[in-house]
């Protein structure tokens, strides 16, 4: 008899291959996980920095280019007054009461005076503005200057005068570039307004400085003016000249004023 050998065939362990593989892959995940964590973390700090950077700068921007507008300081000057004014009235009311002597024809007089004192500043004032006024045309219609036309629609006309001269500066020159400040406060910034001044025949007391910008670099300056009413209005270009101040370049004369600028 043939002898029959059976042979064992071990069965492989399935449960344990199964678990091997899904340690693989849990193991993959995990890497994958934490890569896209760090590209995550990383794309939020730059985005951070990058944000911290432009608003910096733009920071920097308004305020280098803020427009400042110069207010009139009639109105400050009359509030002082008023207590002034409220004083005397109120010593006239207790020297009336006082005195019982004080006849009607007194009282006729200082109510004549106060009406003449109205009077005077109502002619005063109108003779600045007028004053003003025939300073803006003379500026304009020098026998130097020189008119053009412009495309601009809110330009009337441009004017370049060769008898412009730069407006004397208290400054000292410390370096290759002049160090342009755009502070209300500083002596740059008061002569910037001076020239604006004289280069329109506005007064300083009587004109509002809506914008004051650099125009393009610390040598150059653009400004934009008006008369209190605004019925005069200039934009004024100029560059600064080594030790010697602000030297107006051209200036238009306005239809309208633009809007920021």
């Amino acid at each position: 008899m043939a002898e029959t050998k059976r042979r064992y065939n071990p069965q492989p362990n399935r449960p344990q291959d199964k678990k091997k593989k899904m340690d693989k892959v849990l193991n993959g995940l995990i890497g994958v996980v934490v890569l896209l964590i760090l590209v995550v973390a990383t794309m939020i700090i730059l985005g951070d920095k990058s944000d911290d950077k432009d608003t910096a700068k733009e920071t920097d921007n308004i305020q280098q280019e803020k427009p400042v507008i110069k207010q009139p300081v009639e109105e400050e000057e009359d509030e002082s007054d008023e207590p002034e004014e409220q004083t005397e009235d109120n010593d006239e009311e207790n020297n009336n009461v006082e005195d019982n002597n004080v006849d009607d024809s007194t009282s006729t007089e200082e109510d004549t005076e106060s009406n003449n004192s109205v009077d005077q500043t109502q002619t005063d004032s109108n003779t600045s503005t007028d004053n003003n006024s025939n300073s803006s045309e003379d500026k304009t219609n020098s026998s130097t200057a020189k008119k053009e036309d412009s495309d601009d629609p809110i330009v009337k006309e441009v004017i370049k005068d060769s008898n412009w001269k730069p407006t004397a500066t208290a400054q000292k020159e410390s370096g290759a570039q002049h160090n342009s400040s755009y502070d209300s406060n500083s002596t740059d910034w008061k002569e910037k307004v001076a020239t604006l001044a004289s280069t329109t025949g506005l007064n300083e007391d009587e004109m509002i400085v809506w914008y004051l910008k650099n125009g393009g670099s610390p040598d150059t300056a653009i400004g934009t003016v008006s008369s209190k009413d605004k019925k005069d209005k200039y934009r004024v270009y100029m560059k600064w000249v080594k030790n010697k101040g602000w030297k107006p370049t051209k200036m238009e004369v306005l239809n309208t004023l633009p809007n920021g600028n």
